[in-house]
């Protein structure tokens, strides 16, 4: 848990960074972005989907030390990813301002987005590559190693951000296209690492590299059977996150403003319960590889109790940093201030069912391939 923990710290803290940054920009300026990220939540709905449907393969196969089946099932999965990453810069190059329309009608929320989707645009390629080597490294239980990818990418997306959005140390101020560069130059990063550990480790998955895009059948169809479901549950589950931003945008911009910081408030809080979830599905994934089915339900009840501890302490910080929140991004006072803080109250209780919901989604059942009644169920 605790190395995923450290991850999630660094990788929301970057989101939460970046906000703040910008927020000194305009209300205009966190509107734009966090429009513009909503396309970027509905495609990581989708990496997040292919991914977790192949991790719990990964898993049991790393339990097992079935190393060729781990290689096949990988390939397919890089190679859906690849093909979707493409597909979705292509969307973003090709048509932006039809996407921003969709949640926002303030000309200059437009030009501005449009401005950081045209920037940022590189940074979804990337991702898919980053995401299947994170989550292999996962299923292999090598989370240090993303932990520690996080925690360099992170800390250098801050500070590129800085120096661009302020126009420090002799650059020119660039407002949203210095967040969007920092984005960039943080997936470049992350995937400088992950490749440069995977050579200098001697990683026995690409000791024979060509095994991984030998394409078999069975595990094409084993992806499609256990992935499908999780990537329409992620897709489905975005979109209607998606649609509540299309009629904030109706509502105005401080309202989109307003949920933009919120949508951001809402990952900080998660920070705990993603972690636990995160490492439920490995812990469990392996032990099934291994075939304990008693320690497998050990592992699940102990984590249940977790989640319930976790959702009540996390439900009581949203409600200590609500006052500091709305400092933080001076806004006490403002439509967009009122909104925020009536909006953390009703998070405070959120976070406490749907950590207890998560540890069960995110963690045991997808372990345990019931991806298809977690997509009805959703």
């Amino acid at each position: 848990v605790l190395p995923l923990l450290i991850q999630s710290v660094f990788t929301q803290s970057s989101n939460f960074v970046d906000q703040l940054l910008i927020s000194s920009v305009g209300t205009e300026a966190i509107a734009a972005i966090g429009a513009s990220n909503k396309l970027m939540t509905l495609y990581n709905g989708f990496l997040y989907g292919s991914c977790s449907g192949c991790a719990m393969f990964m898993a049991q196969y790393w339990g097992k030390k079935d190393y060729k089946s781990f290689q096949k099932i990988f390939g397919v999965l890089v190679t859906v990813t690849v093909a979707a990453g493409v597909f979705f810069s292509a969307i973003v190059i090709l048509i932006p301002e039809r996407l921003i329309h969709f949640f926002a009608d303030d000309p200059l929320v437009v030009d501005l987005a449009v401005e950081y989707m045209r920037t940022v645009v590189l940074a979804y390629f990337l991702m898919s590559v980053i995401f299947p080597l994170e989550h292999m490294m996962r299923s292999m239980n090598k989370v240090k190693v993303t932990m520690i990818e996080s925690i360099i990418s992170v800390i250098v997306n801050c500070v590129i951000s800085y120096i661009l959005i302020y126009g420090k140390l002799g650059f020119p101020a660039m407002g949203v296209a210095g967040a969007a560069i920092g984005t960039v130059i943080c997936r470049i990063v992350s995937l400088i690492i992950l490749i440069v550990y995977i050579k200098v480790s001697g990683n026995v998955i690409f000791r024979d590299a060509r095994n991984i895009f030998v394409y078999n059948l069975t595990f094409v169809k084993a992806f499609f059977k256990k992935a499908l479901p999780l990537i329409a549950n992620e897709m489905l589950w975005q979109l209607g996150t998606t649609i509540y931003f299309i009629i904030y945008g109706r509502a105005g911009t401080d309202a989109l403003a307003a949920m933009s910081i919120m949508q951001t408030l809402q990952q900080l809080s998660k920070i705990f319960s993603g972690s636990f979830c995160g490492a439920s599905a490995i812990i469990v994934g392996n032990e099934i590889g291994k075939g304990d089915v008693g320690r497998v339900n050990r592992f699940c009840k102990k984590f249940h109790a977790a989640a319930m501890v976790v959702g009540i302490v996390s439900g009581l910080a949203v409600l200590a940093v609500r006052p500091l929140m709305l400092y933080i991004y001076s806004i006490e006072g403002t439509e967009v201030g009122n909104y925020v803080s009536q909006c953390m109250l009703v998070l405070s209780l959120y976070i406490l069912l749907n950590v207890n919901n998560s540890i069960n989604v995110e963690g045991i059942f997808r372990s345990g391939g019931d991806t298809s009644y977690v997509t009805l169920m959703d």
